[in-house]
C-alpha cells in the first residue's frame, strides 16, 4: 500500500502541473478547450491523493510499523478510530490531509462555479493550481508519509525493518475533539484560496466589484464559518483536555487561526461598503489578500517548530517552504494590485461622520488593529532571537492588557455601525436608536461598580454587552411589530417572516447576538477560582465557597494505558451534590502522561477538577494525589454562542426568497452579514 500511495501522489502531482500549465494557457489564449482539460486534471489529480490518504488510513489499521510514519503515530493496542485520527495525528500525515481536503474542495468549487465568467475562473484556476502543485510537492519530496524503515547490515547492504510495535499517538490527540478540530482548521485555511484565486481573476480581467464581490459571498462566509467553528472547537479540546482550566492561552498557533479569521471578518462587513456605495474597493482586496497570506503564515509557524507551542509539530525546515510560497503569492498578488491600481479606486467619498460608511472603516481599523498586535506579540520570541540570540514570550498578561480593550471596542461598534444609514445619520434617529441602550448600559456598568469589586474590566465588559443586547433587541422588536401591524401576524410568525424576507440582514443580527453570548461567557473569566492541595482519601479542598472531598484512589490497566483515577464529591449541606471523576493516565508506547478533566457544566459555572500529579500507589500505603480544582463561571455560554453563531451564518448564507424586497418593517439602516 505505501508503493501504491506514493504513486498516487506522483501522478497527482504530474496531473496538476498540466492543469496549472493548461489554466495558465487557458487564460492567456481565452480557449475554453484548455480550462476544460485543467478541470479535468484536477479532478483526476483529486481521486489520486484519495487513493494515497486510503493507502496510508489501511497502512495505520493493519499496524504496519515498516511504514515510519505508522511506527511514530500508532500502537497495536490504539483503538481504531485514533488510528484514523493519526492520519493527521503527524506532520507529514496531516500535509497529506491537507492536500486531499484541498483537492476535494476544489471539486466542489470547479463545480459550483461552472456557470461563472469563463476567463475570470481561468485565472482563478492558475492561482488554484499553484496551491495544488506546492503541497504535491511537500507531500512527494519532503515531508512524504509512506517512507519504511531500512535496516544496513554490516557489509553495507540494506534491507526492510518492522519493529515490533510503534509508539504511540500523541496522548493529547486521543480525544474526540481533535477527531474534528484539526480537519475543520486545515479546512477553513484551505477555503480562503478560492475566493482569494476568484479575486485574482476578477481583477486580471478587469471585472467589477459589484459583479465578483456577490460571487465569492458564499466562498468566504464557508471558509470563515468553518474556520471559525474549528477554533471554538479547539477552545473546547484546550478546556477538556490539557487540564489546566481554560480555553484560550494566546498560544502561537491559537493565534495563528485567529488571525485570518479576523480579517477575513473584516473583509466581510467592509464588503458591504463597496456593494453598496463602491467604497473601500482596496481595502476589500487586500483584506482578502490578507485572510489566505495568514493562513499560510499559520501553517508556517505551526509546521517550522521555530515558536514553542503545545500545538505545533517539531523543528523542521519545511516551515521555510511555506515562506516561500507566501513570498511568491504575496509578490504576484502585489504585482496584480500595481496593474489593476486604477481600478481599485473609489466612486463616493464619505458624505458625514456619522454614517455607516465610517462605521466600517472605524471596523476594518479595529480588526486590523488586533490583527496587527497579535502578529507582532506572536513573532516577538522569533525576533528576539534573531536580535539578542535568547526567545523571549510575550505572555497572556500582555495580550489581555493590549487585545481586551479593542475587543470592547469591537462590541460597541457592533452596536452602533448597523443603526447608522449609508451617507448621513440624522440626529433625530441617533436619540431615538441610542437613547436607551445607552440608558441600559450605564445602569449596569453601576450596578456592576457597586457589587462587583473583583474587576472593573468585567463591568465595563458587562456594560458594552448590554448595549449590544439592547440594541438588537430593539431592532428586532421594532420589526417584528411593524410585521405584526401590517400583515395581522402574531409575533411568532411575524419575526418567521422578517427573517425570512431577509435572511442576509437578520442573519447577520443573529451571528451578533452569538458573539454577545459568548462574550457573556469570556467575561466570566474575570470570576474564576481556583486551589491546588495533594489530598489523601477523605482529604477536602476547599474552593471559594465550595468543598471537594476524595472519596476514592485507584489504578485502572487498558492495554493502551494505565491510569489513576479517583473520585470526587462536592459537598453542599453535608451531602454530595456532584461527582468528579478525574483519571491521570500513563501510555505505555509513547511513554508519556496526560490527564483526563472530570468536568460537570451549569448555566452558571463549570465544576472542573483534575489530578495534577501523584505518588504511586504501588509505594505508598495510602495513595494520594495531587489534585488542582476549578471553579468557573460562565464558561457554558463560550460554546452556546458559536453554535448560535454559527447557525446564524448559516442563515445568512440561504437564499432569499425570489420576490424577496427589504420589508418596510426592517429598521432604518439594519445590518448584515455581508
Amino acid at each position: 500500500m505505501a508503493n501504491i500511495g506514493n504513486l498516487a501522489l506522483i501522478l497527482a502531482l504530474a496531473l496538476a502541473v498540466y492543469g496549472t500549465v493548461a489554466s495558465f494557457l487557458a487564460a492567456r489564449q481565452a480557449r475554453e478547450r484548455f480550462r476544460q482539460a485543467a478541470v479535468r486534471a484536477y479532478a483526476a489529480a483529486a481521486g489520486l491523493v484519495l487513493v494515497a490518504v486510503v493507502s496510508l488510513a489501511y497502512l495505520l489499521q493493519i499496524d504496519d510499523f515498516s511504514n515510519v510514519y505508522v511506527y511514530s503515530h500508532s500502537n497495536e493496542h490504539l483503538p481504531w478510530f485514533f488510528k484514523l485520527t493519526a492520519v493527521w495525528g503527524g506532520s507529514s500525515g496531516s500535509l497529506l490531509w491537507w492536500t486531499f481536503v484541498m483537492m476535494a474542495y476544489a471539486c466542489v468549487f470547479l463545480w459550483a462555479t461552472r456557470k461563472a465568467p469563463k476567463l475570470m475562473m481561468s485565472w482563478a484556476l492558475v492561482f488554484v493550481g499553484m496551491g495544488l502543485v506546492f503541497f504535491l510537492i511537500i507531500n512527494n519530496f519532503v515531508s512524504n508519509p509512506f517512507r519504511v524503515w531500512s535496516q544496513i547490515a554490516p557489509g553495507g547492504e540494506t534491507s526492510p525493518f518492522t519493529p515490533r510495535d510503534g509508539t504511540g499517538l500523541n496522548p493529547q490527540l486521543q480525544h474526540w475533539a481533535m477527531i474534528i478540530h484539526p480537519p475543520l482548521l486545515y479546512t477553513g485555511y484551505i477555503g480562503f484560496l478560492f475566493p482569494f484565486s476568484m479575486a485574482m481573476g476578477a481583477l486580471i480581467t478587469r471585472m467589477e466589484g459589484r459583479e465578483w464581490l456577490p460571487m465569492i459571498r458564499v466562498w468566504t462566509l464557508t471558509a470563515w464559518l468553518i474556520l471559525g467553528v474549528g477554533i471554538i472547537l479547539g477552545g473546547a479540546w484546550a478546556y477538556m483536555e490539557l487540564g489546566w482550566g481554560g480555553y484560550w492561552a494566546w498560544d502561537p498557533v491559537e493565534n495563528a487561526s485567529f488571525m485570518p479569521w479576523l480579517l477575513a471578518t473584516a473583509f466581510i462587513h467592509s464588503a458591504m461598503a463597496q456593494e453598496k456605495r463602491g467604497m473601500f474597493k482596496l481595502w476589500n482586496v487586500l483584506l482578502l489578500i490578507g485572510s489566505y497570506l495568514m493562513c499560510i503564515f499559520g501553517t508556517f509557524i505551526t509546521r517550522s517548530g521555530l515558536i514553542s507551542s503545545v500545538h505545533s509539530f517539531a523543528k523542521s525546515d519545511i516551515g521555510y517552504y511555506f515562506i516561500g510560497y507566501l513570498a511568491v503569492t504575496a509578490v504576484l498578488s502585489a504585482i496584480v494590485l500595481i496593474m489593476r491600481r486604477n481600478q481599485l479606486t473609489d466612486d463616493n467619498a464619505v458624505d458625514s461622520m456619522v454614517s455607516r460608511e465610517v462605521g466600517l472603516l472605524f471596523n476594518n481599523v479595529l480588526f486590523i488593529a488586533v490583527c496587527v498586535t497579535m502578529l507582532l506579540a506572536t513573532t516577538y520570541p522569533m525576533m528576539t532571537e534573531a536580535i539578542y540570540g535568547v526567545k523571549r514570550e510575550l505572555r497572556h498578561g500582555f495580550y489581555n492588557t493590549v487585545e481586551i480593550p479593542i475587543f470592547l471596542a469591537m462590541l460597541l461598534l457592533m452596536a452602533i455601525g448597523p443603526i447608522v444609514t449609508w451617507k448621513r445619520t440624522s440626529r433625530r434617529l441617533l436619540r431615538e436608536r441610542f437613547l436607551w441602550p445607552t440608558v441600559v448600559m450605564v445602569l449596569v456598568f453601576i450596578a456592576g461598580m457597586t457589587f462587583n469589586r473583583v474587576s472593573w474590566m468585567a463591568n465595563v465588559s458587562f456594560a458594552v454587552i448590554a448595549f449590544l443586547g439592547f440594541t438588537i433587541v430593539q431592532e428586532f422588536g421594532d420589526a417584528v411589530r411593524r410585521r405584526a401591524k401590517r400583515a395581522g401576524e402574531n409575533a411568532v410568525r411575524a419575526l418567521y417572516t422578517v427573517v425570512q424576507l431577509n435572511k442576509r440582514r437578520y442573519g447577520g443580527y443573529l451571528a451578533h447576538f452569538g458573539v454577545l453570548v459568548m462574550a457573556i461567557g469570556l467575561t466570566g473569566a474575570a470570576f474564576n477560582s481556583q486551589a491546588k492541595k495533594e489530598l489523601g482519601v477523605g482529604e477536602i479542598l476547599n474552593v471559594g465557597t465550595y468543598t471537594f472531598q476524595v472519596e476514592s484512589i485507584g489504578e485502572r490497566d487498558d492495554p493502551n494505558y494505565v491510569a489513576l483515577t479517583a473520585k470526587v464529591n462536592l459537598i453542599e449541606e453535608g451531602k454530595v451534590a456532584r461527582s468528579f471523576y478525574p483519571e491521570q493516565r500513563y501510555y505505555k508506547a509513547s511513554d508519556s502522561q496526560a490527564s483526563e478533566v472530570s468536568i460537570v457544566s451549569t448555566l452558571a459555572k463549570d465544576y472542573y477538577v483534575v489530578i495534577a500529579g501523584s505518588a504511586p500507589s504501588s509505594v505508598v500505603e495510602h495513595p494520594v494525589a495531587v489534585f488542582h480544582v476549578y471553579v468557573n463561571p460562565l464558561v457554558i455560554w463560550i460554546w452556546i454562542g458559536g453554535v448560535l453563531m454559527a447557525l446564524a451564518t448559516i442563515v445568512a448564507m440561504l437564499p432569499e426568497p425570489a420576490r424577496a424586497r427589504v420589508p418596510a418593517e426592517a429598521p432604518v439602516g439594519a445590518g448584515e452579514l455581508a
